[in-house]
Order: C-alpha cells, then sequence, then structure tokens
C-alpha cells in the first residue's frame, strides 16, 4: 500500500462515508469506491462494513489504522517543521466536557506547555461524542469507565461534588438538573435526596452554564466541587460539599504507550485531578 492509499483508508475511517471522504480529498465518490475495491483486493480482506449509514472498520481494518495514526502524525510534524522550523512540532488531540477543560485543565496549560515545547496540544469541547475507535482524538478524559474500546484506560482521578442553593430560606429555588437519561447518576441522585422528585425549571448537561445560574442565588443544583468554588464570595448563596463522587477516567490510543510526550500529557491529565480537601461549607 501506498501513501495515497492509507490517506483513502484513514479518510474514510474519520469521515464515516465514501462521499464524505470524497469531498475531504477533493475526488469523486466513484474514484474513491474504485480505489477501497482495489486496496481491498491487494490485501485480501474486506477494510469497511456498512453499519447503521456508516462505514465502520473491520478488526483488520482497526490494525492498520494503528500504524497508520503514527504516520499521520510524523507526516504532519514534517509538514508543520518545514513549514515553521522553530514551531510546535508535534500536535496531540484531547478530547473532554468543557468544564474539565475550563476549570480543571486550562489553569495550568502554561506549565505544561511551557514544559514541552515541541508540544501543540488541541482540546475538543465539543457536544458531539468524539470516537476514540476513528482515532478522532489521541486522549479523551471521561467520567466513568467506558465499556470497551481499543484503547488503553487509566482512572486517573474522581470529581467531587458540592449542593449549591439560595441563602434566603423562604425562597423557593428554582431546580438546575440533568436530562432524564442522566438522571441516575451520583450527582443527580444526590439532588434528589435534598428535594425529593421534582420537575427541573432549567435542563442542561452545560455545568458551566449550571453554575452561572446557580450563581444567580435563585436556584438549587449540583455541581463539581471546583465550579462550585467559583461562587464561594457570593453571598446570595449557600454550599455544602456531597459525600459523592465520579471516577475520571483517561482514554489513550495504544500506539501512544511509550512515547514519552504522550505520557508528559497524561500525567499531566493525571495531576489535575489529585485528590483535595473539600470545599468547606459556605
Amino acid at each position: 500500500m501506498n501513501w495515497d492509499d492509507l490517506r483513502v483508508v484513514a479518510t474514510i475511517n474519520r469521515t464515516g462515508s465514501f462521499t464524505r471522504a470524497a469531498a475531504a480529498l477533493d475526488v469523486d465518490e466513484t474514484t474513491i469506491a474504485r480505489r477501497m475495491a482495489r486496496i481491498e483486493a491487494a490485501l485480501g480482506v474486506p477494510l469497511f462494513v456498512a453499519s447503521h449509514g456508516r462505514r465502520e472498520p473491520t478488526e483488520d481494518c482497526r490494525r492498520i489504522l494503528r500504524h497508520l495514526a503514527v504516520m499521520e502524525q510524523a507526516s504532519e510534524a514534517i509538514t508543520a517543521m518545514l513549514a515553521e522550523p522553530h514551531a510546535a512540532q508535534r500536535r496531540l488531540r484531547l478530547s473532554t466536557i468543557g468544564a474539565i477543560a475550563n476549570f480543571y485543565l486550562a489553569p495550568a496549560l502554561p506549565e505544561l506547555l511551557e514544559a514541552e515545547p515541541d508540544l501543540l496540544l488541541s482540546i475538543d469541547t465539543s457536544d458531539q461524542n468524539i470516537a476514540m475507535s476513528r482515532w478522532e482524538a489521541d486522549f479523551a478524559l471521561r467520567l466513568g469507565r467506558p465499556s470497551r474500546g481499543d484503547f488503553t484506560v487509566r482512572r486517573i482521578g474522581t470529581l467531587q461534588f458540592a449542593l449549591v442553593r439560595p441563602r434566603d430560606p423562604a425562597l423557593v429555588p428554582l431546580v438546575a438538573a440533568y436530562p432524564d437519561a442522566m438522571l441516575e447518576t451520583p450527582e443527580m441522585q444526590a439532588l434528589e435526596g435534598v428535594l425529593g422528585r421534582v420537575r427541573p425549571r432549567l435542563e442542561t448537561t452545560d455545568l458551566e452554564l449550571m453554575r452561572r445560574f446557580l450563581g444567580s442565588g435563585r436556584a438549587i443544583g449540583v455541581v463539581p466541587d471546583r465550579l462550585a468554588r467559583t461562587l464561594s464570595d457570593n453571598p446570595a448563596i449557600e454550599i455544602e460539599p456531597l459525600e459523592i463522587t465520579r471516577e475520571v477516567w483517561l482514554l489513550a490510543q495504544p500506539h501512544l504507550r511509550d512515547d514519552s510526550l504522550a505520557r508528559s500529557v497524561a500525567d499531566w491529565c493525571a495531576g489535575q485531578f489529585a485528590a483535595s480537601p473539600p470545599h468547606p461549607k459556605v
């Protein structure tokens, strides 16, 4: 297989369709289909199967993609080096939720980037579910251990939580909660333990939005302890630490296992969730 063939395989895997791969590579779909037929015939195995409207990689394809990810990163690094000799040479991609990126990672990012001058860290906080199996990210931070996948997993810490509510006992607070699909999470169970089963007035998975809403002094909800701490100077609210936690897991592509730069990023991520004493009741 030559590099152009490998780019076709990588692009189909990344986009999930011949049509989108053709658009990404600026060729027509017939060309993509013809090249894939030739590649599969030469290898003697299918590389993709159609499933639920997407092209999913077979196990044989996944084995190819593990090596291909390394080649793509090397190609990116060479291109960057030639374009800007003194620029960062390695791009690593991290996927997580916005609240973790903003309140746990961002404050310590300068420390990491200054220690690793060759690193360009790309952090994705989109609401779309980044697929590690499609090599859409090199790392992902998740709450709760994933059930399966072709990646390494490491428990790096826990999130602590706090109940935030109005200080005025006469005020009937507006309830902020997750959507119904997430009501079994420990934090929503804790909220139900305080209020009983009530209908929320704000339903969201955006923890920063929830934090700002609670900061109004007219609402009640549960957020990670570190987010609650930012509201501790607000005289209109009361913050109560809760005896609940969520495990934080770091997922990584298997080809990065022995990569020194990737190991530095992984250890830095773990350091941001080191155990700290809960915030006292305010």
